[in-house]
């Protein structure tokens, strides 16, 4: 999939949810920030690494009342992947997520909170003198768990420090056919730091 064709359609979507969930008066956050993406890999056949991304992220949080919250992110990252010191290639990944969250103090200054939730990860746009002979990584859905907390700046904004695990696979496939050559698992931390305002 292009990413001059996917971000286009994922700002329209987000922005036609920021829309309708304002003129319906609900009770939306939007924070914009940046996430440091951190794969923690297990490639037993190959020995894959892949490096670390800083990465800008929009954020939305519906309350659903004082304590519950639905949280989602548009954020599209990239990583270079590599063995043995040799660069295989790099691969992008669109991570879309739906957490329910629970505020603890939804009233206080420092209102900290849980959340679990699920992921849908689409890979697209790989390249490399080895990813160039593989077949496109499966997309993957799964859990993620989450901790984070907000702090006021004032009646409208505040700072936003969030933690995401993603629980997150993919198969490595010969791009000619035959047996699979492994399963990759990613299961990325994801560490947020962002402003946002109440609306």
């Amino acid at each position: 999939m292009n990413k001059t064709i996917l971000l286009p359609k994922l700002l329209g979507v987000f922005l036609a949810t920021i829309a309708t969930w304002s003129y319906a008066g609900m009770g939306l956050d939007v924070s914009l920030g940046l996430t440091n993406i951190r794969p923690d890999i297990e490639s037993p056949v190959v020995g894959v690494s892949a490096t670390n991304e800083v990465k800008p992220i929009v954020n939305l949080t519906y309350h659903l009342n004082d304590n519950l919250a639905l949280n989602t992110a548009a954020g599209i990252t990239r990583h270079t992947f590599s063995a043995g010191g040799t660069v295989l290639g790099k691969a992008s990944m669109a991570p879309f997520h739906l957490m329910l969250q629970y505020h603890f103090m939804p009233k206080s200054a420092f209102s900290p909170y849980v959340g679990a939730g699920i992921h849908h990860t689409v890979f697209f746009d790989k390249s490399g003198p080895t990813f160039d002979t593989l077949r496109g990584f499966p997309a993957d859905t799964g859990g993620v768990l989450e901790i984070g907390f907000d702090y006021a700046i004032n009646k409208d904004y505040f700072i936003n420090v969030d933690l995401k695990k993603f629980y997150l696979k993919t198969d490595v496939l010969p791009g000619g056919g035959g047996a699979k050559i492994e399963t990759l698992t990613l299961d990325p931390l994801l560490v947020g730091v962002a402003v946002g305002m109440h609306f």
